[in-house]
């Protein structure tokens, strides 16, 4: 007896979200210490943390991704007002 509507692949079981969060806290933590201190590699690191968790299916790795952005773009505003307002201009 044939089934003539039955597919003939394999179950493929969906990928499931990773229930660890760790690279997305250290994501968050890295973005959070770009806002003070060399924006320019705590932020990128970070910004690489939180994608990677992103892509991993991390729960908070958006979070990371957008604290991680926030902070490189904020450090690197406030470093520059800092810097010229040491330089008296």
């Amino acid at each position: 007896m044939s089934y003539p509507n039955y597919p003939n692949q394999p179950y493929q079981p969906q990928p499931q979200p990773n229930p660890s969060n760790t690279l997305s806290i250290v994501g968050i933590v890295l973005g959070c210490v770009a806002f003070l201190f060399c924006p320019p590699l705590f932020g990128i690191a970070g910004i690489i943390c939180g994608a990677i968790a992103t892509s991993k299916g991390e729960r908070l790795g958006k979070t990371a991704l957008g604290v991680s952005i926030a902070g490189l773009v904020v450090g690197m505003i406030l470093g520059f007002v800092v810097f010229q307002g040491m330089q008296g201009i």
